[in-house]
């Protein structure tokens, strides 16, 4: 079975764009995929955002290493 991991990004706003700012947390515990689209999901959150031009985005990707490792 394929595992996913939690990721929570930052992002921020140019003014015409949205780019990663860098800054990233991995939960170290790994997930299904539906059990992380599930903790990703939006609607899960409460979300604070006062500052229009940077954003957190929780996304799931495959837990591995290399690319080619990611079937």
């Amino acid at each position: 079975m394929k595992e996913f991991v939690l990721v929570i990004s930052m992002w921020g706003n140019t003014g015409s764009e949205w780019l990663f700012i860098g800054n990233q947390s991995v939960m170290r515990h790994t997930f299904n995929e539906i059990q992380c689209q599930q903790l990703a999901d939006e609607n899960m959150w409460d979300h604070h955002n006062n500052n229009e031009y940077y954003k957190f985005l929780i996304q799931c990707y495959p837990a591995c290493v290399a690319k080619e490792e990611c079937l």
